[in-house]
């Protein structure tokens, strides 16, 4: 199983631990706020094992950042860096999430983002939306694709294996 999977598989598994101890049939928003939860929890336990982390923050706020949210994540790697990570489990499929990509596509564009380093940690997988196939009339799924594509190019978004690499001195 690659690290890919495995964040994937340890994501869901914390969570419907969590879920069936509630009872049954949880609804759509407890599924989502646990598993959006235990994202940033197996996220944090994973990147822990990392040989460039010297040691990860959780909810911090900088207001550089982002002027409204904590950052889920903040790795202090041995190299000097400090990775700011918000966790999601994506930024192409809801409305929500949509706003939060169109959010970081402004700040990209606008250079915001250049003196920070910083990565949207997605749980499923980014090649989902980037090898997608559109019809030929639609205009909103090839304008998230095309910039979900560029943000990951330009290693401001991805998956766990696409952070991990990221943090390699």
């Amino acid at each position: 199983m690659n690290l890919k999977e495995e964040f994937y598989n340890r994501v869901e598994e914390k969570t419907w631990e969590i879920l069936n101890k509630k009872g049954s049939n949880p609804g759509r928003q407890s599924i989502a706020t646990t598993r959006g939860q235990q994202v940033e929890v197996v996220a944090e336990e994973i990147l822990n094992y990392h040989p460039n982390v010297d040691f990860i923050e959780t909810q911090v706020y900088n207001e550089n950042v982002d002027e409204f949210s904590n950052i889920d994540l903040v790795i202090n790697t041995l190299d000097g860096r400090r990775v700011y990570v918000p966790c999601s489990r994506d930024m192409w499929l809801g409305t929500s999430q949509q706003d939060r990509l169109q959010i970081l596509w402004t700040k990209f564009k606008s250079e915001m983002l250049n003196n920070v380093d910083i990565f949207y940690l997605q749980l499923d997988d980014v090649n989902d939306i980037l090898n997608k196939k559109f019809r030929k009339n639609t205009r909103r799924g090839v304008k998230i694709q095309s910039c979900v594509s560029t943000l990951h190019s330009e290693g401001l978004l991805g998956n766990i294996d696409t952070l991990w690499n990221k943090l390699d001195v």
